[in-house]
């Protein structure tokens, strides 16, 4: 019975790696193209908000970009920060940091699609995003949206506002709220449940620039400034190698990888089952590395190689025969050999004339024993 062929585990679990890496990147990939608004301000598509920062600025405001190891808009001096679509956890560090710069006097404007990213920050405000938000207009209830005389905001998708007491509507219809207000310290949270307002796509639509430009009323004038968070968009690089592996999601990549190719190479050092036996072969003799060499020599058409190498044996070997210098000239050693023994000599010239041409194997082995025979006969008398 035909024995079963034995599958080394570490191609099985290369296998399942290989799928799930396939897997996980198509699962990404669809995610990427589901989520086509980013918000950011390097974005220049439809879902960036470019555009946006480009008319702040062409209204006279200086405009910040909030980048770097850590997320300080109290450092950056801007005294509005926009913090639209984060793609990365606003974590309790990001919260803090926050706070800090709203009870400095700051206002901070969170728009959203999910609040999946924003949970922590929505939390330590109370609120929440409840429901979907219609594809609609909302009427502006608030002083907030009154700078620019923003009366109405188009939305094509978004979510609706689960809110405290501490909040007050800014936009809504009916009973859904989709932009609300409180204070913190001396600051201003503004709420927004829809990146529509702000993205290129729809920022010319009804009154959203208006709207954006009321909320970013207090960057305008000396002293000043807008900022734009990019830091949650994964702006910010660092030049410690560590950092870049603990706090980018490339870096956290590369460790898994690093840790995917050290368990492989553990794995690799293990045995499993019983080892297998080695192939009993007889050792070669040194007439296979010859007759190796000699196919090699007969495959290359390069024969003269071998002739070469004769001629020089047969010359070397009958000057030695006759007590001569092997580096004699080979006339002179004939010159001996004819008046100590002309057969030998005759031999001789014999065998150095026909290796001066091509020699099938047989006469090339043949003359081989001719050699011998020549060179080791003076050794018998």
């Amino acid at each position: 019975m035909k024995r079963a062929r034995r599958i080394d585990p570490l191609y099985v679990v290369a296998t399942i790696l290989t799928i799930a890496v396939l897997g996980l990147a198509v699962l990404v990939g669809a995610n990427a193209q589901g989520q086509r608004r980013t918000a950011s301000v390097f974005d220049q598509t439809s879902g960036g908000a470019s555009d946006l920062r480009a008319l702040v600025e062409a209204l006279g405001a200086r405009t910040v970009i909030l980048q770097g190891e850590r997320f300080a808009p109290r450092e950056s001096g801007a005294s509005v920060v926009f913090l639209l679509g984060a793609t990365e956890f606003v974590d309790e560090e990001d919260v803090t940091a926050a706070r800090a710069f709203l009870q400095n006097g700051g206002t901070l404007v969170v728009a959203t699609d999910a609040g999946f990213a924003e949970t922590a920050l929505l939390r330590a405000f109370g609120a929440d995003l409840s429901g979907r938000a219609l594809s609609s207009e909302y009427d502006t209830t608030s002083v907030l949206a009154a700078p620019a005389r923003a009366n109405r905001i188009v939305l094509d998708r978004g979510a609706t506002l689960g809110l405290g007491d501490r909040w007050s509507p800014v936009a809504r219809v009916g009973e859904q709220t989709i932009a609300a207000m409180t204070r913190e310290g001396r600051g201003t949270v503004v709420l927004v449940s829809s990146l529509a307002p702000f993205v290129n796509a729809l920022l010319g639509e009804g009154d959203n620039s208006r709207f954006a430009l009321s909320l970013a009323a207090s960057g305008f004038g000396a002293g000043h400034s807008v900022g734009f968070d990019e830091y949650h968009h994964g702006a910010h690089p660092s030049p410690e190698l560590l950092a870049v592996l603990e706090r980018t999601w490339l870096g956290r990549a590369l460790l898994v990888v690093a840790g995917i190719v050290f368990v492989y190479l553990l794995w690799s050092g293990r045995r499993f089952g019983p080892p297998l036996p080695a192939d009993p072969r007889p050792p070669r003799s040194s007439l296979d590395y010859v007759r190796g060499f000699a196919g090699l020599v007969r495959r290359s058409g390069r024969d003269e190689i071998a002739r070469d190498r004769l001629r020089r044996d047969l010359r070397v070997g009958l000057a030695a025969r006759y007590g001569l210098d092997p580096t004699t000239g080979f006339d002179r050693v004939l010159a001996t050999a004819d008046a100590n023994e002309p057969t030998v000599a005759a031999e001789a010239r014999a065998i150095d004339a026909a290796l001066t041409r091509r020699l099938r194997d047989a006469e090339l082995l043949r003359t081989v024993a001719r050699i011998e025979r020549v060179v080791a006969k003076r050794e018998a008398v």
